[in-house]
Parts: C-alpha cells; structure tokens; sequence
C-alpha cells in the first residue's frame, strides 16, 4: 500500500442565539492513494484518487431542561480514479448521516438518549454490494451515589436493528451495560 496524501478545505459559519447553537460547514478533501476495503480482492487497497464534499449542519439547544444537540452530515464521497469505478461512490461512506443527542441532570441522576440514523452505501469499488441504511437508538443513565462513586446504566442498539458498517460483519445487537465508578 501507498501512504494516503490529502488536501481538505472547509469553510464555515457559526452563531449563537438566545435558544440555538449552529454552526453550518462546507467542506471538500481530495485524497490521493486512499486507502480502503476492496472486497473483490478481499485486501485493502489503494484508490488512485477521492474526492469527498459536502455539508455539515449543527445545533444545539437547552429545552425544558434538556441539553440537546443535533448533527447532520451530508456529503458525495466519490471515487475519482481513472479505471472503470471513476464517479462511483467510495466504500462503505453513507451519503448521509444524522445524530440527535438529549441530555438531562435531576440532582443526583442523570438520563440522555442518542439516536443515530446512517444511509445507504456500498461496501465494493462498483457499486455492486449495497448495505442497507440503519437507525439505533441508546439510552443511558447515572446515579451519584456519593461524592466520587457512581453507578451508571445504559441501552446500546436498543430497537434491536440488525445492521452492518461492512459486509458481512454484524453489529452487536441489543446490550445493556452496568457500571460502577469511582471518580477522584
């Protein structure tokens, strides 16, 4: 493999209001010798040449007493060698992605919630093995039971969705986790 050389540029606003932070950037990174998955030849292999733009939006607010945030992603992550794949979507990257974040603290607890939702994409330089799109949802939670002990909870994939960020390896389904911390 060749190391990956880049160039990115990015351009951006932001503001805070009296309810909403945002900000909104544009962005482009042209990548030489991107290093990626090729599952025809199942290796990782170098793609000539990538270009990957677009936009991300971001805001956040404080509602009712929960601290909200909220991050969308939209880009073209195009594959711009000169072989047969050139216009083709690069592996594995969703065109679009979106993460909504909600946070509270009542006193000694605490609860949030995360829901991430991915779109389509393809998991081969052809665009011949598409990966279906995917949501979850995790919740969790903390109790200060004193000064430096804590004891926290939380929900990952919570719908159960079956999903996979590359062919044929699965995401974990369902888990509940329960930890016990000491903090100094």
């Amino acid at each position: 493999l060749k190391p990956e050389t880049g160039r990115s540029a990015e351009s951006g606003m932001a503001g805070r209001g009296a309810l909403v932070d945002w900000s909104v950037s544009l962005f482009e990174n042209r990548i030489k010798n991107l290093i990626g998955f090729d599952s025809v030849i199942f290796r990782a292999n170098n793609i000539d040449s990538a270009r990957i733009r677009g936009l991300e939006l971001q805001a956040g607010a404080s509602l009712a007493g929960w601290r909200t945030h909220a991050n969308l992603t939209l880009q073209d992550p195009e594959n711009r060698s000169g072989r047969a794949n050139r216009g083709k979507d690069l592996p594995r990257r969703s065109r679009e992605s979106l993460r909504l974040d909600m946070d509270r603290e009542f006193g000694r607890l605490g609860a949030g919630a995360s829901l991430l939702a991915a779109g389509k994409r393809y998991d081969d330089l052809a665009n011949i093995e598409p990966m279906d799109s995917y949501v979850t949802l995790d919740l969790r939670g903390h109790y200060r039971m004193t000064g430096n002990w804590i004891i926290q909870a939380r929900a990952e994939n919570l719908l159960d969705q079956d999903y996979e960020t590359a062919a044929h390896f699965n995401q974990p389904g369902r888990g509940l986790f329960v930890t016990l911390a000491y903090q100094h």
